[in-house]
């Protein structure tokens, strides 16, 4: 059963809205994922790219995402490799930016958004904080079933911290948890995305401000349910992971040749 609170927004809420795992086929990631236990529901297309969606319980989701045209992918990672694709990039409207960088990446998760109730004012939040953030663009992609999702997007230029979403159609368009988030491995969300790297505490900090009532250390804050964690260390490689809670009786790291060398912990 859905708890339609996890959900639910007021003016000024924050939560973890999903976490964004770029692969090179999404018919191969859907087989992987499937395998690994979960249950994945096709998205649709948007624009130049398709998708596929792990939803949990707690209102929180995993996106599988790719170029359509295995062309266009190989376009990206030839661009990145010669350090060119960020002239593409600066040349991309607001957020679309930042996502010209996930298909020149190598494979794995990559990202990772907040849902606001009030996109605009969080968007004064970030930049009363300092940091520079584009301004809101409308995007829309039609479900296989013909219904419509909306929402708007926004994002700070500091990559290392998440972009943003608002729904202006119902979230549950966009997010069909019901009767999708029934996982034979006992996944019910997302308990925690660990940031490791030497720059990642700054992220965390910057975050903290945002959620003035956080009463938690220093290297981390909680947006609703989830916990964001930094790793610091002169070794530590540069690297998100995602903690799944999970009422099932396989625990730790699932294997990263399914998950595209995402480390994914089940706890």
């Amino acid at each position: 059963m859905i708890d339609n609170h996890s959900i639910a927004e007021t003016e000024g809420q924050l939560s973890f809205d999903h976490a964004v795992i770029v692969v090179p086929s999404l018919e191969t990631a859907i087989e992987n994922f499937t395998t690994l236990g979960f249950q994945v529901q096709r998205g649709g297309a948007n624009g130049p790219t398709h998708n596929a969606l792990i939803y949990f319980s707690d209102g929180t989701y995993i996106e599988l995402i790719t170029p359509i045209h295995r062309s266009a992918r190989i376009v990206f990672r030839t661009l990145h490799i010669a350090g060119l694709l960020g002239l593409l990039a600066r040349r991309q409207p607001g957020v679309m930016a930042r996502f010209v960088h996930w298909f020149g990446a190598p494979a794995g998760l990559c990202d990772w958004c907040i849902r606001c109730a009030n996109l605009d004012k969080t968007i004064e939040d970030f930049r009363a904080l300092g940091l520079k953030t584009s301004d809101a663009m409308k995007f829309s992609r039609k479900r296989p079933d013909g219904q419509v999702a909306k929402w708007r997007l926004a994002g700070p230029l500091d990559t290392s911290l998440p972009f943003l979403i608002e729904d202006t159609s119902p979230t549950q368009i966009r997010v069909p948890f019901e009767d999708n988030c029934n996982h034979p491995n006992g996944v019910t969300g997302v308990s925690a995305l660990v940031l490791s790297g030497a720059a990642q505490a700054a992220t965390v900090q910057s975050l903290q401000q945002l959620l003035p009532n956080t009463a938690a250390p220093d290297s981390t804050c909680t947006i609703g349910t989830v916990e964001i964690r930094s790793l610091t260390g002169n070794n530590t490689p540069t690297e998100l992971t995602l903690e799944l809670s999970s009422s099932g009786e396989v625990k730790g790291l699932l294997a990263r040749d399914k998950t595209f060398g995402t480390q994914i912990v089940l706890v």
